[in-house]
């Protein structure tokens, strides 16, 4: 991992956990757990341009942990999707902001599903790999594959505990739906405490039995094995895929992670200064974030839009031919 790649992930933790802080009310846990995961799928892996975030064939990603809701917001300010602004991160959970405590379709640009009940985000995003399968059999034609993207979902423990997640992969599985990547980060904790309590299946052979392809990162800090492991699942043309990541709720605040007191409530202004020296993070202020990582997320957004280039681009010699 490169030092501007670590810095660009912990603003994704520090701007989480001061909107967490200022509102006094969020879940750091899941931003701060799964920042890496998430900033190393979209900047490269997603198809995905922030200058155009209704185009057709962008690659779709759900997050059905909605309560960490935050990881989004901070992605979509850092990348300019929706120009999300430092105004509306501050504003996080405030009343009529753009930045509610969960992800609303229709209310925040770049929001794919409304998610919060937990393992719903994982049936919709089912059902968005169902509709890619069914417009891409119906539209594309040899060498014009305009419906060609991917589905990604990222939900927790929770979520796996849902019953609805077993019915809609035992679905997905069933149709093969092999452009569908399910991350599932799992840090053994859930708002009453250790996983154990509750829930001691063995998640990897449940989707193995619903046929999927299954993939396990050891390190959820490690981007370049959660890249290998995306290339990998994205390699299997006849399954979906379940990535499990293995992570540490609340990690970097040294007296919250790995606990349950990191999932649904704010780290304390004492915990977000011990984080941010933890993370060697150079800045002290609230949401201050360096002008360097800033401009990394820039070029990052003007190279994702290069994708939806090359598909207008296809898309226009498709009916080229279809008028030959």
């Amino acid at each position: 991992m490169t030092n501007i790649d670590e810095m660009s992930i912990n603003a994704i933790r520090v701007l989480s956990a001061d909107a967490i802080q200022k509102a006094n009310s969020g879940h750091p846990g899941l931003p701060l757990g799964t920042a890496p995961t998430a900033y190393e799928l979209w900047t490269k892996h997603m198809n995905y341009n922030p200058a155009d975030p209704k185009w057709e064939n962008r690659d779709r990603f759900v997050l059905s942990g909605g309560h960490g809701s935050m990881l989004l917001y901070s992605l979509f300010h850092l990348l300019g999707i929706g120009n999300l602004s430092l105004d509306d991160v501050k504003n996080f959970r405030q009343m009529g902001s753009k930045t509610p405590g969960h992800p609303e379709y229709g209310h925040t640009v770049g929001v794919e599903a409304t998610t919060g009940p937990l393992g719903q985000g994982m049936a919709m995003a089912v059902g968005m790999a169902m509709a890619e399968a069914h417009l891409a059999s119906v539209f594309n034609k040899d060498g014009y594959n305009v419906v060609d993207h991917y589905t990604y979902v990222l939900g927790g423990d929770g979520c796996m505990m849902e019953g609805i997640s077993s019915e809609c992969f035992s679905l997905a599985g069933t149709l093969g739906l092999s452009k569908l990547i399910v991350f599932y980060d799992s840090n053994n904790i859930s708002i009453e405490g250790s996983t154990d309590i509750a829930f001691t299946e063995n998640v990897m052979k449940r989707f193995e039995a619903f046929g999927f392809q299954t993939i396990e990162v050891a390190d959820g800090n490690d981007i370049e094995a959660i890249g290998k492991a995306i290339e990998e699942a994205k390699a299997d043309k006849e399954r979906p895929s379940l990535i499990k990541v293995n992570t540490l709720i609340g990690y970097g605040c040294p007296a919250k992670q790995g606990k349950a007191s990191a999932h649904g409530e704010p780290l304390g202004i004492d915990n977000v200064a011990a984080l941010k020296e933890n993370l060697n993070w150079p800045c002290k202020g609230d949401f201050e974030v360096p002008q360097e990582v800033y401009d990394h997320y820039k070029e990052i957004a003007a190279r994702m839009a290069e994708p939806e280039k090359e598909w207008n681009s296809s898309l226009l010699n498709t009916v080229r031919s279809s008028l030959r």
